[in-house]
């Protein structure tokens, strides 16, 4: 059956359902225009609706291969380590094929602990694993395994008895898409969800906001908002969204900087953030090349630095997750000249990547960067594409959005860190776009904004891939 879920990792599955309570993300003694809509378990629990996922809490005494708690595939177990405690798992795979299954322990923040799985058979006896990566969250395992019964030690290597909960899950690698939609019924509800989902439901110190309405002052900022792990939410010229309030409460948000003057985001939007408890700075210039030299000034000191037009979004857009990954500062310049502020801000940098065609950023400015390099193709979504190509993304997982509108792409900049963000027409996934994930193989899709920004024919097109 085609199903397009709501949840892109078991992770983020985790730390949402593990988020503190709406009671305690909001102070329930503020006004009723403050808080009360809409619901912020709502918010919170986006992606949660995938009944295949099992939620589990681990029962001791777990200690030994009899006492073993029982679990599924597609099961998330959470758990704590007592000293030299050692957590036992009775799962069972069923079919009658050998499966590709990934199991992973980790923490929802760094830790001390040296978490670790060891798969034993029926037998008790030591399973090897296919491949393994361990960093300062925890532990992932690749396994083949046959049908049949299996049991997962889970462990501190260390020995920290901190009291921390870890989080166990497993996961069948199929051939088949996994197709994830963040959409909500407008630009900034879309973007509450994104920003949910990235945290996970959890506080973030910092938020970004930038003008739903207009696209030059909010261009620059995804290096900066994944220098924060902030996430960027939209507003309107005038008024904070009911959905973009609540969501500063649901992360409890302490400070937000506020992307573009005035005319793009109002001091009475000011005001409102300020009257929730919140810290507001701006980050402004006189126009949109003045803005984005302004961002550049925020961000650590590099080499290197992306040029895209500032009159118009995709090519910006799409090089949002290598910026944030790199850190490097994206500076806008017009097709033929380049505006002043972009010229001084130029003189700290020494590599400069050219995004799009000499239709955008014409030879005459080429030709006055820092060692220049021009990544293009012949139309925004093949753009897109190249510069997937260009710094080696890993295409296992890819994020698509319109190239018709910025908004989604704007609010999901920050949340495909350093994966493909790749732009499509509403009706159909791109050619070049579909050669690409055909060609590597790619087998999970973000898709930003609903059907009226991304159709449900594009959701198909992947499909068709795997048939």
């Amino acid at each position: 059956m085609k199903k397009t879920w709501g949840l892109s990792a078991a992770l983020l599955l985790a730390a949402t359902l593990f988020a503190p309570s709406a009671e305690a993300a909001v102070d329930t003694s503020k006004k009723e225009t403050e808080v009360e809509k809409p619901n912020l378990n709502e918010i919170r629990l986006l992606g949660t609706n995938n009944e295949d996922w099992g939620f589990i809490e681990e029962k001791e005494p777990n200690n030994t291969f009899t006492q073993a708690n029982k679990i599924s595939t597609d099961d998330l177990v959470t758990g704590t380590f007592t000293n030299k405690d050692k957590d036992l798992y009775k799962l069972t795979i069923d079919g009658d094929e050998e499966v590709n299954i990934g199991l992973s322990i980790h923490t929802e923040e760094e830790t001390k602990m040296d978490l670790s799985i060891t798969v034993y058979d029926e037998k008790q006896k030591k399973v090897d694993v296919f491949d393994e990566l361990t960093d300062e969250f925890g532990y992932f395992g690749d396994y083949y395994l046959k049908p049949g019964t299996y049991y997962l030690e889970a462990s501190d290597l260390k020995n920290v008895n901190s009291g921390e909960m870890y989080y166990l899950y497993s996961y069948v690698y199929e051939e088949e898409p996994y197709i994830e939609r963040i959409d909500g019924k407008d630009r900034y509800e879309t973007s509450a969800f994104i920003a949910a989902r990235s945290s996970g439901g959890y506080p973030v110190e910092h938020v970004f906001l930038a003008t739903g309405q207009d696209f030059p002052d909010a261009l620059a900022g995804s290096p900066l908002a994944s220098m924060y792990a902030a996430p960027i939410l939209l507003t309107k010229q005038n008024s904070l969204p009911d959905i973009t309030k609540s969501t500063l409460q649901l992360l409890n948000a302490k400070s937000v900087t506020i992307l573009g003057g005035t005319g793009a985001v109002s001091t009475q939007v000011e005001k409102s953030l300020k009257q929730l408890g919140i810290e507001v700075d701006r980050i402004a210039g006189k126009d949109r090349y003045a803005t984005a030299a302004a961002i550049a000034d925020e961000l650590p000191p590099t080499d290197e630095v992306i040029v895209a037009y500032g009159r118009n979004f995709p090519d910006a857009l799409a090089m949002g997750p290598v910026a944030s990954m790199y850190m490097m500062p994206i500076l806008l310049t017009e097709k033929d000249t380049l505006p002043k502020a972009t010229v001084e801000a130029l003189k700290s940098y020494d590599t400069s990547f050219v995004v799009g065609g000499t239709g955008a950023v014409g030879s005459k400015v080429f030709k006055q960067l820092p060692d220049p390099d021009r990544i293009s193709g012949k139309n925004r979504f093949d753009t897109s594409v190249a510069i997937a190509d260009y710094f080696d993304l890993d295409p296992f997982q890819v994020t698509i959005a319109t190239g018709d509108h910025f908004a989604d792409a704007l609010s999901g900049s920050v949340l495909s860190y350093g994966t493909p963000l790749l732009l499509t027409p509403k009706t159909k996934l791109d050619p070049t776009v579909k050669a690409y994930v055909e060609q590597n193989e790619t087998l999970m899709f973000t898709i930003l904004g609903g059907p009226g920004a991304v159709s449900e024919k594009v959701e198909d097109d992947i499909w068709d891939l795997f048939e």
